[in-house]
C-alpha cells in the first residue's frame, strides 16, 4: 500500500517507520526542511527505543522516504495519515489549524481515491469538518 504521513513528530515518524517495516511504501512529509534532510540521512529528531533501526531499514529498503513536497507526498496515495501537532491554546482547547491546513493540502493534491485518517489529537466533530 502507498501511504503518506503528514507530520514527522512522535506519532508521525513512528507510524511511518512501522508501516514501512510492515512492507508498505511510505512517504513522511514535514514542512521543516531541516528535519526532512536529517531524517533522509537516517538521523532521528526524536528518541523512541528501536525507532532508529526501523527508520534505517525503511530507508535502505527504499520503502521509507521523507519530503517537504506536498504534491509528491500525497499524489496517488491509498492512505494518508494526518499526524500534525495540535498545541494547546490559552483556554486549554486544542489549536486544530494544522489539522485543517493538512486537510486542505490533501484536497489540493490527492489524485484519486484515498482513505484519510486523523491521528492528531482533536476534539469531537473535527473529522466531520475535515
Amino acid at each position: 500500500m502507498k501511504i503518506a504521513v503528514l507530520g514527522t513528530g512522535y506519532v508521525g515518524l513512528v507510524s511511518a517507520a512501522v508501516f514501512s517495516h510492515l512492507g508498505h511504501q511510505v512517504t513522511g512529509l514535514d514542512i521543516d526542511k531541516k528535519k526532512i534532510k536529517s531524517l533522509s540521512q537516517g538521523k532521528l529528531t526524536i528518541y523512541e527505543p528501536g525507532l532508529d533501526t526501523l527508520v534505517e531499514q525503511g530507508l535502505s529498503s527504499g520503502r521509507l522516504s521523507f519530503t517537504s513536497d506536498y504534491t509528491g507526498a500525497i499524489r496517488d496515495k491509498e492512505l494518508v495519515l494526518i499526524c500534525v501537532g495540535t498545541p494547546p491554546l490559552p483556554d486549554g482547547s486544542y489549536d486544530s489549524r494544522y489539522v485543517f491546513s493538512a486537510a486542505e493540502a490533501i484536497a489540493r493534491n490527492l489524485t484519486g481515491y484515498s482513505v484519510v485518517v486523523i491521528k492528531s489529537t482533536v476534539p469531537p466533530g473535527t473529522a466531520v469538518k475535515v
